[in-house]
């Protein structure tokens, strides 16, 4: 299902932050930034069409004052680009000459030229950049425009992405389907799957979310079994065979439409968990629970790290790394849920609560509770609906 509303607002945010930070310009090469600001899913570095641009990322040039932009991306993409981005201007260059030689830095320069002279600031704008901007296209601004202030773009991007617009949400909760549709598949494989291969396992629960999309997924994310889980860890399976009472956890972050999900369950195999195996799934999920609680407007990000960690130490246990993070169009975004961020929870912001509790190096179980939670003036609203795995 398509996300209702329209962009106006999504852009309207940004060249707003863009003019407070007193900036003329942005042009953003981080996959995030691009997408934010464009709406087409910026691919992320790897792959086919990376390697053929030189390393050349998309680049999304965007106008302050009345937030018009333009989108330049390889031509292998021009036809994604022009049906999902919102620009009317979007610029291939070229990427592989397959029976004639290109020339892609050159089509390149030419693209960021082109849109630098129709964007129409003064040769001194105030121009904001990602720091990733490569050096390539750093030059070529410069070129255009040789009296240009530079700045980092990322604060106010940051700012203009913090608070979530109704169509984002629905893409969000869109993503969190998916997630949830791994997390379930993981629970049924638990009740029949002693025995399987864990890189098996893994790719039949990205296929469910791939099934259940339609289309093929970028993903992320971690899946562990038995001893493996005692320890604080974000690896992939290494073909490890899941063994009767083996715990497997699984924190997973699917990517659609250019927006992620992220959640993290604990289920058992084979059986009912033992005492130890409930004890690190009963702290992390008081934890979750507790610092899910606590996301609600007015608050700060360390009242919700600080509600984490007393539930942890109720059940006698430290807090062993972050309580979580915004989630949007970067699977992994700021503010984070740590002691020393005094960022104010507002509604419409969109965490992934995740604290995690862990006997350690030499111990055999250990646990993290995640999911997605919405801020809303009523209270946190969750948007993960996955089943508890114990």
């Amino acid at each position: 299902m398509s996300p209702t509303g329209t962009p106006a607002e999504q852009l309207a945010r940004a060249a707003e932050s863009l003019r407070a930070a007193g900036l003329d310009l942005a042009l953003l090469a981080t996959p995030p930034n691009v997408t934010y600001v464009s709406g087409f899913e910026a691919p992320l570095p790897v792959g086919y069409v990376t390697e053929v641009t030189g390393w050349r990322p998309c680049l999304a040039l965007l106008r302050a004052s009345d937030a018009t932009g333009w989108l330049i991306v390889p031509d292998v993409l021009e036809e994604a680009a022009r049906g999902q981005a919102w620009f009317e201007r979007v610029l291939p260059f070229d990427s592989l000459g397959h029976f004639e030689p290109v020339d892609p830095a050159r089509s390149y320069a030419h693209a960021l030229e082109t849109a630098l002279r129709e964007a129409g600031v003064t040769a001194s704008a105030w121009v904001g950049i990602d720091p990733t901007l490569p050096a390539e296209a750093h030059a070529i601004l410069l070129r255009a425009l040789p009296e240009a202030q530079l700045q980092d773009a990322t604060p106010a991007l940051y700012a203009a992405r913090r608070i979530k617009t109704p169509r984002e949400i629905e893409l969000l909760r869109a993503a969190a389907v998916l997630a949830d549709t791994a997390q379930e598949r993981l629970l049924a494989a638990s009740r029949t799957g002693v025995g399987c291969v864990d890189i098996d396992l893994w790719r039949d629960l990205v296929a469910a979310m791939e099934h259940r999309a339609g289309r093929l997924l970028t993903v992320q994310g971690a899946l562990l079994t038995g001893p493996r889980t005692a320890v604080v860890a974000g690896a992939l399976p290494d073909g490890r065979i899941v063994e009767q009472g083996d715990l497997a956890l699984l924190d997973i972050s699917p990517r659609l439409d250019g927006y992620w999900a992220d959640c993290c369950n604990v289920v058992v195999f084979g059986g009912e968990p033992d005492a130890d195996q409930l004890r690190w799934f009963s702290a992390a999920r008081a934890a979750f629970e507790a610092g899910a609680e606590t996301l609600r407007p007015g608050r700060r990000c360390r009242d919700v790290a600080a509600a984490v960690e007393v539930a942890l130490a109720r059940h006698g246990l430290p807090v062993t790394h972050y309580s979580g993070h915004q989630i949007g169009t970067g699977v992994n975004e700021p503010p984070r849920l740590v002691p020393y961020d005094e960022t104010v929870i507002e509604p419409g912001m969109v965490f992934a609560v995740e604290p995690g509790a862990y006997a350690g190096a030499g111990g055999h179980a250990g646990a993290r509770a995640e999911q997605m939670v919405l801020v809303t003036d009523a209270g946190p609203e969750p948007l993960s609906s996955f089943t508890w795995g114990l």
